[in-house]
């Protein structure tokens, strides 16, 4: 049985964002991994004679902008949503700093723990992947953003936005090492989810639509989608 949770209230929304994407923030400087960052070059010296790394760059900038600019994009509800592209582009980068930098993080404490070969790679991903999981399904999607997918484009949005986007984003960090570069991906991809779905801005006055949910794990509401006419 899908449940709602209360009312949809766009300050708490920003609050509950900002202090999440906060604590991933302090999570990683606690780590080290921005100032790591900031004593290396975003691009390595060669690389930007480099035809293959090109094509890397090329390739995962523009899987991500076609699988969220285009089908995320066209799968995603709005409901009468203001499109306020400065205010909604800068909740997206904020978010996409925090989690790309998280990931990082994650990166760097599975190399910490068996070195930078296929094994630290797998294991790091395999976190990302739990994270994402738990944090966006738990809360993310159920605190934090509106109403804006049905069951099937929740689901359908997993193999053919999500998944790729993550991998070839992750392959290229992991094949070139340009940790910064990563990071811009997922401020790209988030910038352009939050633009997409007409992230309410904190003095919104206008009603807005909470996430339909449903018990998950220990009882816990997950996000579930809205089963009415699309919007």
């Amino acid at each position: 049985m899908a449940a709602v949770p209360p009312a949809y209230r766009p300050r708490r929304a920003w609050q509950l964002a900002a202090t999440y994407v906060g604590l991933l923030l302090l999570f990683s400087l606690l780590a080290g991994t921005p100032q790591a960052l900031l004593r290396q070059p975003p691009v390595a010296a060669g690389q930007l004679g480099d035809l293959r790394w090109w094509l890397l760059l090329l390739a995962s900038t523009g899987l991500t902008i076609t699988v969220y600019g285009g089908y995320w994009a066209s799968h995603t509800l709005c409901f009468g949503r203001r499109l306020r592209p400065l205010p909604q582009a800068a909740f997206g980068m904020a978010w996409g700093l925090g989690l790309g930098l998280w990931m990082l993080t994650l990166l760097r404490w599975s190399q910490a723990w068996f070195g930078s070969g296929p094994l630290a790679a797998l294991l790091a991903f395999a976190l990302i992947s739990c994270w994402m999981v738990v944090a966006q399904s738990y809360f993310w999607g159920v605190h934090v953003t509106p109403e804006h997918d049905t069951p099937r484009s929740n689901r359908s949005k997993v193999g053919r936005c999500h998944v790729p986007h993550l991998l070839a984003s992750f392959l290229f960090l992991v094949i070139t090492g340009n940790g910064a570069l990563f990071v811009g991906l997922q401020m790209l991809a988030l910038s352009i989810t939050s633009l997409a779905m007409r992230m309410p801005v904190w003095w919104e006055a206008a009603p807005q639509r909470a996430a339909s949910c449903r018990p998950g794990w220990f009882g816990l509401l997950r996000t579930h989608g809205y089963e009415g006419e699309r919007h």
